[in-house]
């Protein structure tokens, strides 16, 4: 179980090609065959109340209210803690800096404090400005005939550059869903390292701009939100020093974005024995998550990454029993099946929710439309 943790530690969810950098080729061998030895493992379920993966550090004012613990942001956000009301008096009615964790990126209504101190938004550092290729959601309206989101970046240019970026207000409407694919992206070494997204595709009128422009498919892309000066890196994906974005994009910007300017391919797999209902509810919940205001939250390597949240997406229009673990060891291990993009297809087949590998998008084939 130890051999199955640091597997997971090592090798789940990398979602960033730079990370690997830091591996040897003897090191990836061997975490290649420690990955075949447990893959077949067994493992217990874990109680729910075991599993907080998703890291905050949240500035606020700190209330006592009935027994209950809030931190007010200056945002207009208001969590409950979960810290002890004799630690929590001695802030109350303060300015508080908190370190806490939620379960994960669809659950925040507790956060767990780590650490507290008293805070000084007058010592507040100012930092860099985020790079312009992400944005996070801004649902305008959750009308769920007729969703119109703001920062979707669309397509306008054929050819576009790796530095400007076009953006968009879309109107989505879910019920005109035709299907849902898990795209992976996969980048050197193969067999361990590939980014993964979700897409949407529409019949026509179902994916629109403000002006009438028609996309086929809707993209919901799970990235490190990087600010000016920063990379990503795998050791520091660890330790909460990269914010997270839920970044919704259109099929013709981000495709063609992976072939001309990223010089990638992407792999698609049909998700599987969905219902109609099914499919329309998850584009709701993909784009209800998107626009969730995430400032404070910290993409992890392991626990809150572009993999698994893909899957926490399709667990939220699932029946209980075809729902899929994302835990094996509380605190310490996430299952790496469901955090790891080159094994996540093949564990989904497993339980009947991907098709087969629709072929491979590249250069040569980018303007064609999904299946």
């Amino acid at each position: 179980m130890f051999k199955r943790f640091l597997l997971s530690l090592t090798l789940t969810a990398l979602c960033q090609p730079s990370a690997f950098a830091q591996l040897s080729q003897d090191a990836l061998q061997a975490l290649q065959a420690s990955a075949a030895e447990t893959g077949g493992m067994q493992v217990p379920d874990v109680p729910a109340d075991k599993k907080w993966g998703v890291s905050y550090v949240l500035n606020g004012a700190l209330t006592v209210q009935n027994e209950k613990v809030f931190l007010h942001t200056a945002d207009g956000r208001v969590f409950e803690l979960d810290l002890s009301l004799r630690k929590a008096r001695k802030f109350d009615g303060q300015p508080v800096r908190v370190e806490a964790k939620a379960k994960q990126a669809d659950d925040m209504s507790v956060l767990k404090v780590s650490e507290i101190e008293a805070y000084n938004p007058a010592a507040e550092l100012k930092l860099p400005p985020y790079l312009a290729k992400r944005r996070p959601a801004l649902v305008l309206d959750a009308n769920p005939a007729a969703l119109k989101v703001a920062n979707v970046r669309w397509q306008y240019n054929p050819y576009p550059s790796d530095q400007e970026f076009d953006w968009a207000t879309a109107t989505i409407k879910p019920e005109l869903i035709k299907e849902v694919y898990f795209v992976k992206k996969p980048f050197a070494p193969e067999w361990i390292a590939a980014h993964s997204l979700l897409a949407f595709t529409f019949e026509k009128g179902g994916l629109t701009d403000a002006n009438g422009n028609e996309s086929q498919a809707l993209v919901l892309t799970i990235e490190a939100f990087l600010r000016e000066g920063q990379a990503y890196d795998l050791k520091e994906g660890l330790k909460d020093k990269f914010g997270i974005v839920w970044l919704l994009t259109t099929w013709e910007d981000y495709v063609t974005r992976t072939a001309l300017v990223d010089q990638a391919r992407l792999i698609p797999y049909a998700v599987k024995n969905l219902s109609h209902a099914q499919k329309a509810d998850m584009v709701r919940e993909a784009v209800r998550l998107a626009g969730v205001n995430r400032e404070g939250e910290y993409y992890h390597t392991i626990t809150n990454n572009c993999t698994n949240n893909l899957l926490i997406v399709i667990n939220r229009v699932l029946p209980e029993n075809r729902r899929i673990r994302m835990w094996t060891i509380p605190y310490l291990a996430y299952n790496v099946r469901a955090t790891m993009p080159v094994m996540v297809p093949k564990y989904l087949q497993g339980k009947g929710l991907l098709g087969p590998e629709l072929g491979v998008i590249n250069d040569t084939n980018y303007k064609q439309p999904l299946p």
